[in-house]
């Protein structure tokens, strides 16, 4: 009798348990997208304080910019200014090279009409000089009446003489100043040239700054997109987990109440059969390869839908998702190894957290085809691919889905932390 109700405990756990256990997996999955909406509100949240600093910081750059601007144009202001006066000033001195000419003239004549005067003296008495004319006249009052004649002469030619060192003077002092006016002007000219090319060159590096800033700005809207895409896409995942709680919780309660006839029936059914003489194998979803041939068969699985499969955040977790190749970057590791009969976890249970753990770490500059690479993009690890060689890797990602891409994509080159595990020798 013992040993009858032993065997109906027993059955009634196992037939308790196989309808509990859905509900629990259910509900563990439906805690997992809660933790996973979690982190990705967070980041959501990380990155619009991110895009709000970089428009901070453009903002701050295009003021800069404009007082630059600013500066620039009263540089040009200022540059248009003293050209005028370059130009104003080689008309001056042109202008002064007219009237050193005409000065030269005035002197050329001054010094005709000396000579013309000596000359008549000389030939209106055949004297040879002033004290000739003196010594030869005839009387005292001839002498008294050439030596006022001459002195009138003498001082005109002094006063001629003056005129001209004055005129001398004159054009020589106008030319000095002129010329030192000039120098100044194209000293000033040179300087704000100078001027300019600085301030051109600060503008040059602002732009550049600034459009890094426009740069990182677009890939943070990107990645909020991103973001925003897979919190929406939780959302569905979570309305759908709870959906399937609901009707896995009705389908128990209906199941329980015919619990103890089901369990009578397992212990009857117990009690008349016979134990197998043999044991059997569990199925196998393909022959488990080794080595090379395990990654090339893995790669060669998810090589076969780059291009036909988009980026399912959360998906390929149901036998439904897999069927039809919708994958997000974990389960489509997992899938393309499980092909090639490579166990990397559970299909609801494997994400990037599991996948960092299996096989063993390698080295960065050791990593080879095959090997697990990951990536620091919403999170440390938050994604995985399949290395190929030559700076190529096989993933699944929210841009392009199932794709080959390369680490020297500035994208990727960014965030990839240098972690690698090799899960097939």
């Amino acid at each position: 009798m013992k040993r009858k109700l032993l065997t109906l405990s027993v059955a009634s756990v196992i037939s308790a348990g196989t309808l509990i256990a859905p509900l629990s997996s259910n509900f563990a999955f439906a805690q997992s997208i809660k933790e996973k909406q979690k982190n990705v509100q967070s980041n959501i949240q990380k990155k619009m304080s991110e895009i709000s600093n970089l428009s901070a910081q453009a903002k701050e750059m295009e003021s800069e910019m404009n007082e630059i601007t600013a500066k620039v144009n009263a540089t040009n202001a200022k540059i248009k200014d003293t050209t005028q006066k370059v130009n104003d000033t080689k008309q001056e001195i042109n202008a002064l090279q007219v009237k050193i000419k005409e000065t030269k003239q005035r002197i050329a004549e001054r010094n005709k009409v000396l000579q013309d005067r000596a000359r008549s003296i000389q030939q209106s008495d055949g004297s040879d000089s002033y004290l000739d004319v003196l010594l030869s006249s005839q009387s005292f009052g001839d002498f008294i009446d050439r030596a006022v004649a001459l002195t009138t002469f003498v001082n005109a030619d002094h006063k001629i003489l003056q005129k001209q060192e004055a005129d001398k003077k004159v054009l020589e002092q106008s030319e000095a100043d002129l010329n030192n006016k000039l120098q100044q002007v194209q000293q000033d000219l040179a300087s704000l040239e100078d001027l300019k090319a600085q301030l051109k060159y600060q503008i040059d590096d602002k732009n550049s700054i600034l459009a890094k800033i426009k740069e990182e700005q677009k890939a943070a809207k990107g990645e909020l997109g991103n973001l925003q895409d897979q919190a929406a896409s939780l959302a569905e995942q979570e309305k759908a987990a709870e959906a399937e709680q609901e009707k896995e919780r009705l389908a128990y309660q209906r199941k329980t109440s015919s619990s103890s006839s089901h369990s009578s029936r397992i212990h009857q059914s117990s009690a008349n059969s016979q134990p197998s003489s043999s044991g059997s194998s569990a199925p196998s979803d393909g022959p488990v390869y080794h080595g090379s041939a395990a990654i090339e068969a893995a790669i060669s699985a998810g090589s076969s839908i780059v291009g036909r499969s988009p980026y399912n955040w959360g998906g390929g977790r149901s036998s439904s998702d897999i069927e039809n190749r919708s994958f997000d970057c974990s389960s489509f590791v997992r899938w393309a190894y499980a092909m090639a009969g490579v166990n990397l976890g559970s299909i609801t249970g494997t994400s990037t957290n599991t996948l960092v753990y299996q096989g063993r770490a390698v080295s960065a500059s050791e990593m080879k085809r095959g090997d697990l690479l990951f990536f620091d993009t919403y999170k440390t690890n938050g994604h995985v691919g399949i290395y190929l060689g030559n700076g190529q890797f096989l993933d699944d990602n929210s841009s392009n889905g199932v794709s080959i891409d390369s680490l020297s994509n500035p994208y990727w080159k960014k965030t990839f932390n240098g972690v690698v595990r090799r899960v097939v020798e």
